[in-house]
């Protein structure tokens, strides 16, 4: 675990990796230290065999303001460069995300905007508070996306909706990001937590090497072929047909118990 003043807080427990925003009296702003922080938390948990599963979370009354635009302000002529840096360090994050095979979770609650809805968005499910909303926010600012929202946005939602979002919209409920496909669970802020320690534990139980398969199907369909992607499926089911978790799957049914995978 990092220290209370770190803008990164990591914690891993029952095979869940919960990386927290710790900058609450910024907003969990993002700027280089944190972005620097996130991206050595991403890659530490995708190399710890015993997390199955990440959550991003935030301290404070937000998940995440976005960019952090007093420390960009500061930065004066020399932005572009640390824009540069900054920018480098989240996507490095994001990929790594996407790469580890585990799935993550971003539990929203307040404000997610900018950068934090792409780093949301990035997560394999977005579960949020009803209390919590959504913008885009880059076009107050003139300059376009970062961290793959443009990416994350056009699967979800079609390139005419996307371009709505990041054009035309200032900022959506999570009743309405929920009915436009954007998240996959609303709750009541009282009960965010006992929904993600339900949702993180179940994705918890699964076969590792399974969950790692449906995520990477998942994630290439839509710019895979049909053809392709059946060649994925049967080559991904063979592989994990091979493992102790398949044959654990199949003794647990016929036992008619719960199975306990243990990743092999």
């Amino acid at each position: 675990m990092s220290t209370a003043s770190s803008p990164i807080e990591l914690v891993v427990a029952d095979g869940i990796g919960t990386i927290w925003l710790n900058r609450p009296e910024r907003g969990n702003g993002i700027e280089l230290e944190l972005a620097t922080a996130l991206r050595t938390a991403t890659l530490d948990l995708e190399r710890d065999a015993s997390v199955k599963v990440v959550v991003i979370r935030g301290r404070g009354a937000h998940f995440s303001v976005g960019g952090d635009l007093r420390a960009f302000s500061a930065a004066g002529a020399t932005f572009p460069r640390l824009a540069t840096d900054i920018i480098t360090s989240f996507h490095d994050a994001l990929l790594s995300l996407r790469r580890s095979g585990k799935p993550a979770i971003a539990a929203v609650h307040g404000a997610c905007a900018g950068g934090a809805m792409s780093l949301a968005l990035a997560c394999d499910f977005v579960l949020a508070a009803e209390t919590a909303h959504f913008s885009v926010a880059y076009r107050r600012l003139g300059v376009p996306a970062d961290g793959g929202l443009t990416h994350s946005l056009t699967s979800l939602v079609g390139p005419r909706r996307a371009l709505e979002l990041m054009l035309l919209s200032d900022r959506i409920n999570a009743s309405e990001a929920l009915s436009r496909g954007l998240i996959t669970r609303v709750c009541a802020e009282r009960e965010l937590e006992a929904e993600l320690t339900g949702m993180a534990q179940a994705l918890a139980d699964n076969s590792p090497a399974a969950s790692r398969a449906v995520k990477a199907l998942i994630w290439r369909a839509d710019t895979a072929t049909f053809d392709e992607q059946l060649s994925a499926e049967l080559a991904s089911f063979v592989d994990c047909a091979s493992s102790a978790d398949f044959r654990e799957g199949l003794k647990a049914f016929n036992e008619r118990r719960p199975p306990v995978f243990g990743g092999e």
